[in-house]
């Protein structure tokens, strides 16, 4: 690949072994990747080491500047392969997903985001040729994806975690792939099983609940032991609930002070939402009979946008944010909360001076720390 014609656009940090097979091709240092470098480009051979938080915003510059045979490397999703990946700059890149795998828990927390402890007789887990097939389909709309998250309920519940991780990095090779989970099933998984995984690049999300805080010690042994990265989350005392008491009349308070703007979920069927709990709020209507929207959806089989137009919908206020609160309150974790047990406070905030205006405030003062832990925690796993 090292001919006259060919580009290689990297990152200070890129390591030295996988700029070696490239000595004799054009290599431009580029941590700031401007429009200009591209120009008249347009008939080479392109290929990024760069960040994966960066490809996106390269891939976008390609198709501005008609640059069409485009490759990534991507040295910090945690999958290391020597191989570049061919894109195809005529989509975008989706920023996050996360899919629910699982719809049954092993622990049954108090006001859970995903009202999981609801699901009923839904099915337990994501039918696996359904999963393939979905996510393929969301390889229509977007080259890549730099975060996916497999998620429940729990997620670990499923025996094939493996064959779930290895689908998801077939199908999208650049991802940062990680497990969601409470950690309490790791010192149970199989030496193949983690092997697998590591091999594969995927790394788990801990939750750090207080029944995990108890196992730390051991789950974080048997990761360290088959080399697995990992993240432990902060300890968690409380959940926050975000649900209306009475839904707004505008959606845009809601939206620029949430936390989740970024959090859109795939579930079975192809169907796209911006955020979990706009596709998860269905649980709760039909619990406690209720009647809140669930119309902020995009069937991926059916839809007429593409990928440029889906990233418009999801960068904008929703119907669904009329059913949140611009601020969150918190509920003290408490597991053991069934079906039967849950009632609509785990849940819904009520309305009054402290709610809608004191607290919203609070929260926007939070946001900058938060997007600024979310990007350390990103960027320091263990």
């Amino acid at each position: 690949m090292a001919e006259s014609g060919f580009v290689v656009f990297y990152h200070k940090q890129t390591p030295k072994s996988l700029l070696r097979p490239y000595d004799n091709a054009e290599k431009i240092s580029a941590d700031k990747l401007k429009r200009e470098m591209l120009l008249g480009r347009q008939e080479q051979s392109i290929l990024f080491i760069l960040p994966n938080a960066k490809l996106a915003s390269a891939a976008a510059l390609c198709k501005e500047t008609g640059c069409k045979n485009v490759s990534v490397l991507i040295p910090d999703n945690g999958f290391r392969t020597e191989e570049p990946i061919r894109i195809d700059v005529s989509k975008p890149r989706l920023n996050y997903m996360e899919t629910e795998i699982s719809r049954r828990c092993n622990l049954n927390c108090r006001g859970c985001c995903d009202f999981i402890q609801l699901a009923g007789d839904e099915p337990p887990f994501y039918d696996p040729d359904a999963f393939i097939q979905d996510l393929s389909q969301l390889k229509t709309k977007f080259w890549g994806v730099e975060k996916i998250r497999l998620m429940g309920g729990e997620p670990l519940l499923i025996k094939e975690i493996d064959a779930y991780a290895e689908q998801t990095r077939r199908i999208f090779p650049d991802a940062d792939i990680r497990i969601v989970t409470n950690g309490l099933l790791i010192p149970t998984l199989s030496s193949e099983t983690l092997a697998k995984l590591k091999k594969l690049g995927v790394s788990f999300d801990i939750s750090n609940y207080p029944p995990t805080r108890h196992k730390r010690k051991e789950i974080a042994g048997t990761l360290r032991h088959a080399g697995v990265s990992y993240d432990f989350g902060p300890p968690i005392r409380c959940f926050l609930k975000n649900i209306s008491e009475q839904p707004a009349e505008d959606p845009k308070p809601s939206f620029d002070n949430c936390l989740f703007t970024h959090c859109h979920m795939m579930n079975q069927g192809g169907i796209l939402t911006p955020c979990s709990f706009a596709y998860c709020i269905r649980r709760f209507n039909r619990r406690f009979g209720a009647d809140y929207t669930e119309a902020d959806c995009i069937d991926l089989y059916q839809t007429d946008k593409d990928g440029w137009q889906i990233m418009e919908w999801l960068s904008n206020p929703h119907l669904f944010c009329c059913s949140c609160t611009a601020g969150m309150v918190p509920i003290r974790w408490r597991d053991g909360v069934h079906r039967d047990d849950a009632v609509k406070e785990d849940w819904i905030i009520p309305k009054n001076i402290c709610t809608d205006h004191v607290i919203p405030f609070v929260q926007h003062m939070l946001i900058p720390a938060a997007k600024s832990l979310r990007a350390f925690i990103q960027r320091n796993k263990n």
